[in-house]
């Protein structure tokens, strides 16, 4: 059985669709704008790093997370944060680290396979039972080809030691 409705409940189910829809309209460049914000999310690093390998007295081996931050085409801003063990005097103790390097990629629109920057900044290292220490650092990376969704990178460079890091970074589709 059919049952009629009122003209003011035809009209109310009318402004009852347009609200809803005026909504969904309404909402729609906000969730295009999340989707496009997590898109733009700077790609992320995990890095293991050894400085100063060559002492068997003092030496730090750390692992850290990093963010790369695109400074236009060529150049990325990468800040580290890293933790683990500093030696000293045969001893060892926790120990942080903090890096901010500015990167000058070669290919930044990975046309080869294999990539190469060059860069250089500041580390503050953070030891326990010890002073913090601040360094001038220059480095130079080869990333690898991708291996999945990750680009495997080794960095090597100067600042408070000779510094050795092997960095797996997110893939970005035709930039590095």
């Amino acid at each position: 059985m059919h049952w009629p409705l009122s003209r003011f409940a035809h009209a109310r189910i009318g402004r009852e669709r347009f609200a809803a829809a005026f909504a969904l309209l309404a909402l729609a460049p906000r969730v295009h704008a999340q989707q496009a914000a997590r898109r733009a999310l700077p790609p992320l690093e995990l890095r293991a790093d050894v400085i100063d390998p060559r002492s068997s007295k003092n030496g730090t081996l750390q692992v850290g997370l990093g963010v790369n931050l695109p400074l236009g085409s060529y150049v990325r801003l990468e800040l580290d944060g890293a933790g683990g063990v500093t030696r000293r005097a045969a001893m060892d103790h926790h120990s942080g680290r903090g890096d901010a390097l500015v990167r000058f990629l070669l290919d930044p629109f990975a046309e080869s396979s294999w990539g190469l920057s060059i860069g250089g900044g500041m580390s503050a290292l953070f030891a326990e039972g010890a002073r913090t220490r601040e360094y001038l650092v220059v480095v130079a990376d080869v990333e690898a080809p991708r291996v999945g969704g990750i680009v495997p990178a080794l960095q090597v460079g100067l600042g408070g030691g000779v510094r050795v890091g092997l960095v797996a970074r997110a893939y970005r589709r035709g930039r590095r």
